[in-house]
């Protein structure tokens, strides 16, 4: 297993894996929602962001993070794949890239706010999101 950058041509995977993940996590918003914006998660967010796969053994990739400057702005592992430590893998990977790393979360989304606090991460403030009128918290993490 290894971390590495992202080739362009792997965005359709990410799209796919981004899919399923956001379905399976937030099932408190309509399929639909995350159906309409594979488009643009391939086109528009993963271009903007240095996004960076885990892959298998087998070659294939289990899951990735993209991060744009300081801010985490996709964590998403393959449905078959959560629960076995790749999503803290690639946490960590990133943690040693940055002094300070922000996110937001779903409050909704109990597992990921549960993944995030257990790996350092505190709340700074609670908003709205706009898209999905959904109640998120914005977090952050710092190195000691």
């Amino acid at each position: 297993m290894s971390i590495r950058p992202v080739n362009v041509e792997e965005f359709k995977d990410l799209a796919a894996i981004w899919l399923d993940a956001s379905i399976e996590a937030h099932h408190f918003i309509d399929p639909q929602y995350w159906r309409s914006q594979v488009t643009e998660m391939e086109s528009n967010y993963l271009p903007l962001a240095q996004n960076y796969a885990i892959i298998q053994d087998d070659h294939t990739i289990g899951g990735f993070v993209s991060m744009v400057d300081g801010y985490l702005a996709a964590l998403f592992i393959r449905i078959d794949l959560q629960r076995k430590g790749y999503g803290k893998l690639l946490l960590d990977w990133v943690k040693k890239q940055y002094d300070q790393i922000q996110l937001k979360v779903y409050q909704s989304n109990t597992k990921a706010f549960n993944f995030y606090t257990k790996n350092g991460f505190t709340i700074q403030e609670e908003s709205i999101d706009s898209e999905t009128g959904e109640k998120e918290f914005v977090m952050i993490w710092t190195r000691h």
